[in-house]
């Protein structure tokens, strides 16, 4: 019987070896130059709005149409990174501020719907990151502005509050924005406004400091009302104690 034995060269096998790895180095390199990309398209975005945050009137629209575009193209590259998403609802809203002060520039853009583009920016964002606090408190701003009291305010309320329970930008403002539309809010969001009340709280006498001064709090219009929760059995201690002053 004869047996019959096939040899494969050496620089066959090296071949069959090296084409895939170095296929998934090129795939690698691929992926490195789109993120750094889409970092540099994302950063020209965010100083755009930095400038825009000084002074409205440093930009034109052309250079609001660039920006545009940059955040467009930020997207394409890099596709599935949540805080990009999170600076397209920033520009969107500070769009919206503009549109909501009838800036001349809006009428040039001729951009309209700008809340809702940067809700929409913000659940999207949400939906590759639920976890991430200041997304959901991105999500809350943009549902107040809207006027919309609804359960996805309240579920964002929440997610943000407890997601976020020693990030003070987060618990004071939903405090403020929840004092603010206090009438409006359904039962169990105004829970979330007394817990971040309570935290804001907290905060300012574990950091001694006034940056979020709880005493904006408590000079709010809606505050009493928000007390009247707290007398009916909530268990605040630290807002019970403020609350007392009150009756």
């Amino acid at each position: 019987m004869t047996v019959v034995r096939h040899f494969v060269s050496m620089p066959a096998l090296r071949a069959v070896l090296y084409v895939p790895a170095i296929l998934g180095l090129l795939l690698l390199a691929n992926i490195a130059l789109r993120w750094s990309l889409a970092d540099v398209y994302s950063t020209q975005v965010s100083h755009h709005l930095d400038t825009v945050k000084k002074d409205s009137a440093n930009k034109n629209a052309k250079q609001w149409r660039q920006a545009r575009q940059h955040l467009e193209r930020t997207l394409e590259l890099r596709p599935a990174y949540a805080r990009y998403f999170e600076l397209g609802e920033a520009f969107y809203q500070k769009l919206d501020s503009l549109e909501f002060r009838k800036n001349l520039l809006i009428q040039e853009l001729a951009w309209h719907d700008n809340a809702l583009e940067a809700l929409n920016y913000a659940r999207r964002g949400l939906g590759l990151t639920p976890s991430w606090p200041y997304l959901w408190n991105r999500l809350v701003i943009s549902k107040f502005l809207l006027k919309q009291f609804d359960n996805e305010l309240t579920g964002g309320m929440e997610r943000a509050v407890h997601l976020g329970p020693w990030e003070g930008p987060i618990q004071f403002g939903v405090a403020m924005l929840g004092l603010n539309d206090w009438p409006n809010l359904q039962d169990s969001a105004r829970l979330h406004v007394l817990q971040a009340m309570e935290q804001t709280l907290a905060m300012e006498q574990i950091k001694h400091s006034n940056f979020y001064d709880f005493k904006k709090i408590v000079a709010h219009v809606n505050f009493v009302q928000a007390c009247e929760k707290v007398k009916k059995g909530e268990s605040y201690h630290q807002l019970y104690i403020h609350c007392t002053s009150m009756w």
